[in-house]
């Protein structure tokens, strides 16, 4: 562990590093969701997080930082919130992304493989990004021993996530700090299944 590691709440001028985190956690689901080169989702990604759109925004993320550098990004909130936030993230697509490229958006999430990300009874995280030259340093496993104290706050007694069946280093982290394959969703895109995983606190 790393006891210099320190984690706020985020801040709407963290725009610019927020969208460079949440891009890297998403992998290729934000390439096949925005439809853009890497520069234009991290902006569209950025704008996004500044407005508090949903699930893209400020409101339930949270950064860590060491030596006073932003190292990594947390996003997570109760289960029983992510429709909700869904719902929220849809008219702040249309201003950032213009009508078209909003549809489109929002018919390529629907047609995502899968079911349920999480339950009622779960605190989830939708992402966790470290910075790649900041990684092997613990600060993933501290952020999530954070979403696991915030899980206690909210009186859940499960953590849950889903990772890329591709994501193999990240899998292997969440293995080491405890959480199970629960699930596993298959698409001919490989690149949009996944392993939905669950911690019991």
């Amino acid at each position: 562990m790393n006891p210099g590691l320190k984690i706020r709440a985020a801040q709407p001028t963290d725009a610019s590093f927020a969208a460079s985190m949440i891009y890297l956690s998403m992998d290729h689901l934000a390439d096949h969701l925005f439809q853009q080169n890497q520069d234009d989702i991290e902006a569209a990604i950025g704008k996004l997080f500044a407005r508090n759109a949903g699930r893209f925004g400020y409101k339930y993320a949270y950064v860590a930082e060491f030596e006073n550098e932003s190292v990594g990004l947390l996003i997570a909130s109760r289960g029983d919130r992510i429709d909700r936030l869904n719902l929220e993230t849809i008219p702040h697509l249309v201003a950032v992304l213009g009508f078209a490229r909003a549809i489109g958006f929002i018919r390529r999430g629907v047609g995502l493989p899968g079911g349920r990300e999480a339950y009622a009874d779960e605190f989830f995280i939708g992402n966790l990004g470290i910075l790649p030259s900041k990684q092997g340093h613990s600060f993933g496993s501290q952020m999530l021993t954070y979403a696991e104290e915030l899980a206690r706050e909210n009186n859940l007694k499960k953590c849950s996530l889903i990772v890329g069946w591709h994501n193999t280093n990240a899998r292997r982290l969440y293995e080491r700090t405890g959480y199970k394959i629960v699930e596993t969703v298959q698409d001919e895109n490989e690149n949009l299944g996944y392993y939905r995983m669950v911690k019991v606190l």
